[in-house]
């Protein structure tokens, strides 16, 4: 409509089902936050609920929607009381249903909503929160490279610093207190932080555009430049500028100035401190190596996870009536692509219940899934004992069921097939065939067992297709085609179930990129600390090494002497950060996913040949440095 004034009082068509009907624009809500519970990217519309119909013939009395129930209360000190008003319903429920029993009705804060839709096992109609795992990671791993950041930054202070004892004696002999050397040193590395963070973030605003095309966000920076940002950026300016310039300030500043202007101090080479940094340094880059190589291999285990049926082969449309399932399948089966189509009222992925059944005096939860003839083909689901469903039987509609191989498991059954089960305290029900586990939640929670019921064509509300994983976005887009010739009033709602396993690798993928990039950045952070402290110990053993080229010694055996301790640091860091990523990244993976590849030999074998491939090429150039250096030119300046 181009603005919300051309859009008041303008109608539009909206599809109730089979029917059409007319509406009318009575307002125009302002575009929500990016970060919204309610609303989708491409829109959204509010509609009268006595006007709205679906699927369902009675909605208002089906609950086993995703449904959601907001209630304000005015007065917050009301909020307990309504809290234990709605215990009185507990006892009123469980009489009525003894096989889903209720411990608590619970009032969540909307503050928290969409953190305990995260978490919670009860779907809700809103979007809930991302990982908590992928929030906190992105800052730790961030902080990180902080603190290597900082740690060259510290290494570089003191190395700098030893070309101005003199200027730090003079002063103190003048009367400069140490306190003001101090303030001057941790100054002068915030200034030098504050000109790196205006670079990060001009650099941030770039690097976000391309992490949104890597990974399918929409993140603005812009939209975080607030005052709460201005506080965190000043914050974390004095937090670089202390832990990076706080070492050499108090360090240096102690020095007395006799020792300093009788040549009696000098600064250079390393020792424990700076050996420390070096390692925490490396043992940091190892955790990003481990994580990203760990995930990618996770990604890889995850995409060719069975999940007991074929997700990247089906492809799922909702339908409205049996006619309408009919001659959609009708206008299908034309395409020499389609393998299958079946019919179903709710599906894998799609709408399953789950409800309490029961068998003696043992009860369960079970995921509950009612299809039509040719199901189990259609969806590659794998019969391991028993029989399909008959096909038309209304024996197998009234009592038959398939159940999976974990329920049977959980009720303890070795001889599965006739067993009864009781559902909806009533009903009974018997099983004539297992089937091979299907991962009904994916990869992201634990399977659930689960059992199908065989329904009349009346009642179906999806058409399920089956193809070659090659074919199918061909097939989708042709089922659309056929679709918008079949009901042209209405847009197509077909959707693959690759989308869902699709999810999984784009979540692995963005996780990889992301420790990639830090790794990327660690690394190079690490071979510089580790050149600049190479340096620093050539500078202060020139003598030496010029003295031990004169004897006779080797490049070898030079670079041996000096490089030793480097090589110490560095292996003492892989173990280190081989414990901590082997810990990390467990710990990331298993907030997650419940089913994943944890890191192994081999993550660790190309993380840390990479680190020492990193330090290898730092101490080569230094070597080269060595190996050309004229003795006497140095033994001379000495």
């Amino acid at each position: 409509f181009g603005t919300p004034a051309a859009a008041m009082g303008r109608q539009l068509t909206q599809v109730y089902s089979t029917e059409l009907k007319e509406v009318k624009i009575a307002a125009v809500i302002k575009d929500p936050v990016a970060n919204s519970s309610f609303y989708r990217s491409e829109g959204a519309a509010f509609m009268n609920f006595e006007n709205y119909k679906d699927e369902f013939d009675s909605p208002e009395q089906d609950w086993r929607s995703e449904t959601t129930l907001f209630v304000q209360i005015d007065d917050a000190s009301r909020v307990a009381a309504v809290h234990r008003q709605l215990q009185t319903y507990v006892a009123n429920n469980n009489k009525v249903r003894e096989d889903f029993q209720v411990k608590e009705y619970a009032l969540e804060p909307f503050t928290s909503m969409a953190h305990h839709d995260r978490t919670s096992q009860v779907k809700a109609a809103t979007w809930a929160a991302p990982p908590l795992s992928a929030i906190i990671g992105s800052f730790i791993m961030g902080m990180m490279i902080v603190l290597i950041a900082c740690f060259n930054l510290t290494n570089t202070a003191i190395a700098i610093s030893s070309r101005r004892l003199k200027e730090i004696g003079i002063r103190k002999v003048m009367g400069s207190k140490r306190v003001e050397l101090i303030i001057q040193f941790i100054g002068e590395t915030t200034c030098i932080c504050f000109l790196s963070l205006l670079v990060g973030v001009a650099l941030a605003d770039v690097l976000v555009e391309g992490w949104n095309l890597m990974t399918g966000n929409n993140i603005h920076i812009e939209a975080h430049y607030t005052s709460a940002f201005l506080f965190f950026m000043i914050g974390m300016l004095f937090f670089t500028g202390v832990v990076a310039g706080g070492y050499p300030a108090f360090y240096i500043s102690k020095f007395k100035p006799v020792s300093i202007l009788k040549g009696r101090l000098q600064l250079g080479g390393t020792n424990y401190f700076t050996r420390t940094l070096l390692g925490m340094q490396f043992a940091i880059s190892l955790i990003t190596i481990v994580g990203s190589i760990g995930f990618f291999q996770n990604a890889r285990y995850q995409r060719d996870y069975d999940l007991g049926f074929d997700a990247r082969g089906s492809i799922v449309t909702k339908v409205n009536t049996k006619s309408e399932f009919d001659t959609y399948r009708n206008a299908l089966e034309k395409d020499a692509g389609i393998d299958a189509i079946a019919g179903a009222r709710s599906s894998i992925f799609s709408n399953p219940w789950h409800e309490p059944v029961k068998h003696e005096a043992k009860q369960m939860e079970v995921d509950i899934i009612e299809v039509g003839d040719n199901y189990l083909a259609t969806m590659g689901i794998t019969l391991t004992s028993g029989r399909d469903f008959i096909k038309d039987s209304e024996t197998d509609r009234k009592e038959s069921i398939i159940i999976t191989q974990r329920m049977a498991d959980q009720f303890g059954w070795t001889a599965p097939l006739g067993k009864e089960v009781i559902w909806k305290d009533s009903v009974k029900l018997y099983v004539v065939g297992v089937i091979k586990d299907v991962y009904t939640n994916g990869l992201w929670r634990e399977m659930e067992p689960m059992m199908i019921r065989y329904i009349h064509p009346e009642h179906y509300s999806q058409l399920i297709v089956s193809t070659q994983e090659e074919k199918a976005v061909v097939v989708n887009e042709y089922m659309k085609q056929q679709w918008n010739v079949v009901f042209p009033n209405r847009l197509y709602n077909g959707y693959m179930l690759s989308n869902s396993v699709q999810r999984v690798n784009e979540l692995n993928m963005s996780i990889v990129y992301g420790y990639g990039f830090i790794g990327v950045i660690a690394l190079l952070l690490s071979g510089i600390g580790l050149f600049s402290l190479l340096s620093l110990n050539i500078v202060k053993r020139t003598k030496e090494i010029g003295v031990r080229k004169v004897l006779g010694a080797s490049i070898f055996s030079i670079t041996r002497v000096i490089n030793m301790e480097f090589i110490i640091v560095v292996l003492i860091a892989s173990v280190l950060g081989s414990w901590a990523s082997l810990n990390w990244c467990n710990i990331i993976m298993s907030s997650i996913w419940k089913y994943y590849q944890g890191v192994n030999a081999i993550t660790f074998i190309i993380a840390i040949a990479t680190l020492f491939a990193i330090a290898t090429i730092v101490i080569g150039v230094k070597v080269y440095t060595l190996a050309r250096m004229n003795p006497v030119k140095s033994l001379k300046e000495e």
